[in-house]
Parts: C-alpha cells; structure tokens; sequence
C-alpha cells in the first residue's frame, strides 16, 4: 500500500486550479527567464545565429508552442464505469472449494473497498484466474450434484462477466491513476539534452503494455511481476519523462519549421552562393552547420526520435488494445499517435524532413554538403 505522500499526484490533472496557474506562471519564466531549460538555450542559440546569417528574422514563440498541446482529459472523462459484482454470503461460501475465500474477503474488507486504480485492476486480473481454474476444476467433476451444477452454472456467469469487464478494469488501472495521468501534465521544461531518462519508465510502460494484451485471454496466465505491480507504478512515479517528452517535441517543431522556413525565405529572395564563387557568410553558415545542428541539435533529435518514439508507440497501441473513451480517442489521436495526420509526432517528423531539405538545399548551392571526403587529383 502506498503510502498517502506517495499518492498525492504532483500535478493537478482535471480542472483549473491556482496550482495549475502556478505552474503556467513557472513555465513562462523558465521561457523567458536567464534560467532556461538548456534544450530552449540551444535552439533559441541556433536560431539566432542561423538570422544573423540569413539576414532572415526567425520569430520563436516557445511558449505559444507548448500551450498548444492538449490538456489530458478530466478524471472522470478518462474513467470507465464497471459493474461491482458483490455476492451473498451463502453465494460466497461456495468458493472454498476453490480456495478463494481469502480473495473474496480481501475485496470486501475496508482497504478492498478503497482500492488505487492499479490495485484493483490487479485484483480483478488475479480473480478472473482464479475464477477460470475453479471452473476447470468444477467442470472436471466426475458426478457433480445438484448444488455443485448450480455452482458450475454461476461460475460460467460470473466468468463471462468478469471477462467482459476486464479490458476496462485494465484500462482503469493504467490511465485513472495518478502516477501515469503525471506523464501528460502540462507545465514541465522539456527534456534536458542529455540520454538516459527513459530507461524505467520504458521498461514499466512495457510491463503495462504486457497487462493491457491479457484481457481476452483464456485461460488467463498472470505475469510472475504482478504482485509487485507498485514498483511499476513507482516507475513513473519517480521520473517526469512523458511530462518532458511532449514539450520538447513541440519546442523542437517549432524551432526546426521556423528555422527551415528562413532558409526557404532567405533562398527565394537570392542566391546564398554563386557558381565559382563562396563567400564568407558561407563559411559562417558551415559553422553554423557543425557546432549547432549537426553537432548538438541532431543529437536531440535522435534522442527524442529513439526514446520518444517508443514512448508514444507503447501507449499509443496499449489504447488501441483497450476501450478508450472518447475524450481519450481524440486525446490519443493529436498527443499520442505516430501515424495520425495532426499528430504531435507527425508534425514533428514533417517538420524534421523540411528542415532537412532546406539545409540540403542551401548547402549544395554553396557546394557544402557534407559527404565522404576525396582525394585530390
């Protein structure tokens, strides 16, 4: 059981409140202020140098950029509602013959009736299981009475209904609780420019991706990690990774559309380079090209293409998997998709190949473009 410190969300998730503005307030002056989040120094450096050396304004609107992902879902917009099966106790007594007293009394004892979203979903998956051996064991009666057949009859009803419910049981468990809910708060500085803050988080999203398959299994095999479910919870808990992913991407856009479009400005109105002839700001450029793109900008890239993509991939096929409500569908398809047209991930990818083809484009008219070197002669 976590403890009540532990189950406080960091961030205020459902509706306006004076901490969220708080947290805006905070997001801007880290924005604006000397103590920038390093990523936004680095594009912010990059850009200025690229419009001193286009001559070519870059505007950059950092904050405009982040504000325009959506806001997860309210609570209740994200929670499925399930029926709570609840069973006389003469009903009750008849699975000790299956040894399912105990799992029995767990849910209707004080804590069971105040179960975390994790908890309960990992109750509902290891009731199903134990339900399906009962019934196997039940079924493999070789002269069943009159009270073990009507016992038989409501085990396949309740099996039925349990496995009905199980997809939103899990559903419930994964993106009604808190810690998860953490990773698409607004508010957070991107991700800093350094690898390495992905590695639990991924390997728990994993775990969950594994629980959210289960759901129209039969018989039901329970991972051996299960009842150690809050040390995944946990995973996420610590780490503010999908908090710092999804504003870096957006950032990253940004900077990478505005940047190319200035190169597209700066190459209709002239010629940067003449046949035969490279001038200075040429040079520039090139630099320009070495110490900040290719030298710190495509590191960032590939660091939010490596462990970003596959953040988005895990949750993205674990709502596909499971009966998202709607406000979770459209949330899915602008912040989580890497296919959908208007995604946050294809609008970087789109804005990722512009950039390319600009830089492409202005180097090979001033026949810079980086490539295997020659030998002369």
């Amino acid at each position: 059981m976590r403890t009540a410190q532990y189950t406080q969300p960091p961030f205020a998730m459902s509706k306006p409140s004076p901490l969220a503005g708080l947290l805006w307030l905070c997001l801007s002056l880290w924005l604006s202020a000397c103590g920038k989040p390093e990523a936004q120094t680095l594009l912010e450096d990059y850009a200025d140098s690229m419009s001193n050396v286009l001559a070519t304004a870059i505007p950059l609107d950092f904050e405009a950029a982040v504000r325009a992902i959506p806001a997860l879902p309210e609570k209740r917009q994200r929670t499925l509602d399930t029926p709570d099966m609840r069973e006389g106790m003469l009903d009750v007594w008849d699975f000790q013959q299956c040894g399912m007293m105990h799992l029995i009394a767990e849910r209707n004892s004080s804590l069971g009736k105040v179960m975390l979203p994790s908890q309960k979903m990992r109750y509902e998956l290891r009731f199903l299981a134990a339900l399906q051996r009962c019934l196997v064991t039940m079924q493999a009666l070789s002269a069943p009475d009159k009270a073990q057949q009507d016992f038989i009859a409501r085990l396949l009803t309740i099996a039925q209904l349990k496995q009905q419910n199980l997809a939103k049981e899990i559903w419930n468990g994964l993106y009604r609780s808190d810690e998860i809910s953490q990773h698409f708060a607004r508010g957070q500085t991107p991700l800093p420019l350094t690898a390495g803050q992905s590695g639990n988080v991924l390997r728990a999203l994993t775990q969950l991706h594994t629980l959210a398959g289960l759901h129209d299994k039969t018989p039901l095999a329970l991972p051996a990690w299960l009842d150690e479910i809050e040390a995944v919870y946990y995973a996420f808990y610590s780490s503010e990774f999908g908090a710092q992913l999804l504003p870096a991407l957006a950032m990253l856009t940004h900077a990478l559309h505005q940047t190319a479009v200035a190169l597209e400005t700066r190459l209709q109105a002239a010629p940067f380079c003449h046949s035969g002839h490279r001038p200075r700001r040429a040079e520039i450029l090139r630099n320009i090209f070495q110490k900040y793109y290719a030298g710190q900008v495509q590191p960032y890239m590939a660091l939010i293409q490596r462990e970003g993509q596959e953040w988005l991939r895990l949750h993205d096929e674990i709502m596909h998997r499971l009966p998202a409500p709607k406000a979770m569908q459209a949330y899915q398809q602008r912040v989580l998709s890497l296919s959908a047209a208007n995604s946050l991930w294809r609008q970087w990818e789109t804005a990722s190949r512009r950039h390319t083809r600009a830089w492409q484009e202005i180097l090979g008219q001033c026949e810079m473009m980086p490539g295997p070197s020659r030998s002369p002669g």
